[in-house]
């Protein structure tokens, strides 16, 4: 079984890394503050999809992700945390002999940085990410470089992530998903998106990705 991992709100809490480099952004743009409720939203979608939300036009959009790389590739990348309980969960799962990888929405690289940072690689087969242009962002997208390049069907694989972009890319691939209620999802999102299997802890994944 083919096992796509999300990475921010499923694998690691990046709050602090992201809210910090969209508030760096939007001052360096001299635009209001956002509340926390606000930069909360903009953990798992696409960035540009997220300041664009804003009412941004695409070159204020392309500012403001410029701006937002800048803090975060310094600082924003490490001001994160893995989630209690993810190793031994992966643990599991390649000890079952499992493949696992990293589909996200974050660009390649930075994901892969992260990865080998917080000591994920070893149990990770490969990140597929966002482009940094941006013409590839959407999860459903990833998924399907994803299944191309590992030439895995989809119907041997599963997507596990914690908000709504995850269990519709995988449904747009006719994936199982599993919905993570430790992420980042609002109430009844996971449901209202249709994922196969929710969770609420780490430790219940392999069982659940197995069935």
């Amino acid at each position: 079984m083919l096992i796509l991992l999300d990475l921010d709100g499923t694998l690691t809490d990046p709050y602090d890394g992201i809210t910090r480099s969209v508030s760096y952004a939007l001052e360096g743009m001299g635009l209001p503050a956002l509340t926390r409720q606000e930069l909360r939203s903009f953990i798992g979608p696409p960035l540009q999809d997220s300041f664009a939300a804003l009412g941004l036009d695409a070159a204020s959009v392309a500012r403001a992700v410029a701006l937002y790389r800048e803090r975060f590739t310094e600082h924003g990348l490490y001001e994160n945390r893995v989630y209690d309980g993810i190793i031994p969960a992966l643990g599991a799962l390649t000890g079952a002999s499992h493949r696992l990888a990293v589909a996200t929405s974050k660009p390649t690289e930075f994901a892969q940085r992260i990865v080998v940072h917080f000591g994920l690689a070893p149990h990770v087969e490969v990140v597929f990410g966002a482009t940094l242009d941006g013409a590839r962002r959407h999860k459903a997208d990833v998924i399907a470089v994803a299944l191309a390049t590992l030439g895995v069907d989809a119907g041997r694989a599963v997507m596990v992530g914690d908000r709504a972009q995850d269990i519709l890319g995988a449904r747009a691939h006719g994936m199982r998903s599993v919905g993570v209620r430790w992420g980042y999802a609002e109430p009844g999102e996971l449901e209202a998106a249709g994922a196969d299997a929710l969770i609420a802890s780490p430790d219940q994944l392999p069982k659940t990705v197995a069935g």
